[in-house]
């Protein structure tokens, strides 16, 4: 067996050992030059130098040991306090939901009817856009939030986007506890909202609030030539046919909502979006008569 060859084994020490020494060299604050300098200047000291022993380089090392004990205890306090604040939103959204969740457990142990008892109320919001040009979707995420607390509600919790176009889902609550008709009502005015300022109209029954994060969600969908966006109820859809882009509003019926809650995924198709809504509910309806005869031919 050959005896490994000393030269070369001390060689590679001192090579992993100046690789070892550049790594922890570098700081948050990136290269040190003046420490590199330094080790450089060690390592040409001589070939045959046992430099894990050397007190040399014992204190260059002692050295950088300091430089990162010193840095470490604020990067650590900032961590600490970011975890701290991360910690106490979530159990304070924790705590909220567990009241209205209690609420509602309440109000159905007890038989009332859950549309006239007024409770903290979530609506799904919803929204798609075809292209993603620069700014387009923090302006409508933010022209989103600016409309739900126009409208006395606010975003409860959002989940994460898909791209290659752009789909994002919401749950909003109603900031005020409300009743099944209220919440209706509020996203109707929605609705009767961004058909007026479609239209150019005069909007007098709409506050300034309002009628600002109206203006602002339409203005955002201006570089965006599809888009379909859900608020509860309502549906607001831009398409652009031949360079003419027109956007309506409406309010959903209660076969059309459940048809978009069992298959969101319609909202990726704006062209389609509405078409598609009115004839599966159309089918939901025709199939019970067509069991029905079905099983009295039987």
């Amino acid at each position: 067996m050959v005896a490994p060859n000393d030269s070369v084994t001390k060689r590679l020490r001192r090579l992993e050992l100046l690789f070892f020494a550049l790594l922890v060299s570098l700081g948050e604050d990136g290269y040190d030059e003046d420490l590199w300098f330094e080790l450089r200047h060690l390592f040409r000291r001589g070939p045959d130098r046992d430099f894990f022993d050397h007190p040399e380089f014992q204190f260059f090392l002692e050295r950088l040991q300091d430089r990162r004990r010193q840095a470490q205890p604020e990067s650590l306090l900032r961590q600490v306090e970011q975890l701290r604040r991360d910690i106490s939103a979530l159990k304070s959204k924790t705590d909220s939901l567990q009241v209205d969740t209690h609420s509602l457990l309440a109000i159905q142990a007890l038989g009332l009817p859950e549309n006239r008892v007024q409770s903290t109320r979530y609506v799904p919001v919803r929204a798609y856009i075809d292209q993603t040009p620069k700014g387009a979707i923090d302006a409508l995420s933010a022209a989103i939030g600016d409309v739900l607390a126009a409208y006395g509600f606010t975003v409860a919790d959002e989940f994460p986007e898909i791209r290659g176009s752009w789909f994002k889902k919401w749950f909003a609550k109603s900031k005020e506890v409300l009743s099944q008709p209220e919440v209706i009502e509020r996203l109707e005015k929605i609705e009767r909202a961004v058909e007026l300022k479609v239209i150019d109209k005069p909007q007098a029954e709409v506050d300034d609030k309002q009628a600002g994060a109206i203006a602002k969600l339409i203005k955002c969908l201006d570089k965006v030539p599809n888009a379909a966006i859900q608020a509860g109820s309502v549906l607001v859809v831009k398409l652009t046919t031949n360079n003419v882009p027109i956007i309506q509003a409406r309010t959903l019926s209660q076969e059309e909502m459940i048809e978009l809650e069992n298959n969101q995924l319609l909202l990726q198709d704006p062209a389609e979006v509405l078409d598609k809504l009115n004839a599966a509910c159309a089918n939901a309806k025709r199939l019970p008569r067509a069991r029905s005869s079905g099983e009295a031919g039987g």
